[in-house]
């Protein structure tokens, strides 16, 4: 989390927080959208993750002031977080919070992202976190404790899914 984050969300004990899959058929507005998740995959299938204080996680975070897109958010906490490029980005889901509360003008959106790695960078571009793996998704949802297994195992699954429908291997 930074300075620049343009809105934080920061899960407190206690606080209970809906989280509704939309799916990706539509992007809500930019200014609704507070943070972005990248599953990034090799071409052979694997996960590029990130190694922080809290365990195994996916690269991902906060939309910061300055940014206009999600392909930029994704793109950036990518590089910083895994230090890989990224070649074309795919909405694998919207996911709506009603961490501000219920009403539609307070609902807050997490946009889940996945796309090929490109390129494979040293680790002086990683800077928040303490660097990265690359494994297969069962071993990445075995290591998983950040949050709910399920929800994750759901969401590299799908992600996995579409990246890889067009393809011509039997990865998924």
């Amino acid at each position: 989390m930074s300075e620049s984050d343009r809105k934080k969300t920061i899960i407190q004990a206690g606080k209970n927080v809906n989280f509704v899959d939309l799916g990706n058929t539509c992007l809500p507005a930019f200014e609704k959208i507070t943070s972005v998740l990248v599953v990034p995959f090799t071409q052979d299938g694997l996960i590029v993750c990130a190694l922080l204080n809290r365990g195994i996680d996916l690269p991902g975070g906060h939309v910061q002031i300055g940014e206009f897109t999600c392909e930029e958010t994704a793109r950036r906490e990518v590089m910083e977080e895994v230090g890989v490029r990224l070649g074309e980005l795919k909405l694998v889901k919207v996911i709506q919070s009603d961490y501000y509360g219920s009403e539609p003008e307070q609902l807050t959106y997490l946009v889940v992202m996945t796309g090929f790695v490109e390129d494979i960078l040293s680790g002086d571009y990683i800077h928040e976190s303490s660097g990265r793996s690359i494994i297969d998704v069962d071993e990445f949802i075995s290591q998983y404790q950040a949050g709910n297994k399920e929800d994750m195992q759901r969401i590299v699954l799908d992600a996995k899914r579409l990246l890889f429908e067009n393809c011509d291997n039997n990865l998924i």
